[in-house]
């Protein structure tokens, strides 16, 4: 019976250090995508084309698909975001504002919404400030915090953004008949 009890709680831990390592490939796969992104926004020397903004979207949201459930370790909210950074995302993704689309808020078929516009200039500077807040945190070794952040974030905020600007892009890209669209 001891010998039992042994080997479940070292089966426990094997299951844990498992469940551990796969969470932090995880946690690594998306603060790369997370780190290119946010490099995207903030290099003047980044091309801004609807094809590379398509293609960041895509893999942030596909990627955040991915990260594990966890728990906040605290309540400080998130943190500032360098304002250098915030300021030349804000300036290069300038290009992208005033490109309006319209949008459901929510798709319930059962619903009685009227549609709404959205703008891909703002999805795009919006998800790139919740990612590089998560990003701040990630960087300073937060890790719990900042899967945490990004995962929770992705369900309410960005992820709703990113979806939407994805979607507004490939649309329109197909309505203007462009030869290479997304």
């Amino acid at each position: 019976r001891r010998i039992c009890h042994v080997m479940l709680q070292h089966l426990a831990v094997y299951i844990t250090l498992k469940r551990m390592k796969a969470n932090s490939a995880v946690s690594s796969d998306f603060a790369i995508a997370a780190r290119g992104y946010c490099q995207w926004c903030e290099s003047s020397a980044s091309e801004r084309s609807d094809s590379l903004a398509a293609y960041w979207l895509s893999r942030l949201y596909s990627q955040a698909l991915l990260l594990p459930k966890v728990e906040p370790e605290n309540e400080d909210g998130l943190p500032e975001l360098p304002a250098a950074a915030l300021m030349a995302a804000t300036t290069n993704l300038a290009a992208f504002a005033g490109r309006y689309y319209r949008e459901v808020f929510d798709p319930d078929p059962l619903l009685d919404d009227e549609p709404c516009m959205g703008d891909i200039g703002d999805d795009l500077l919006d998800t790139y400030k919740d990612v590089r807040a998560g990003l701040v945190l990630y960087e300073r070794g937060e890790t719990n915090e900042a899967l945490w952040h990004w995962s929770f974030l992705h369900r309410i905020h960005w992820g709703r953004h990113a979806v939407g600007a994805l979607y507004a892009l490939h649309c329109l890209a197909i309505s203007q008949g462009s030869e290479n669209a997304l």
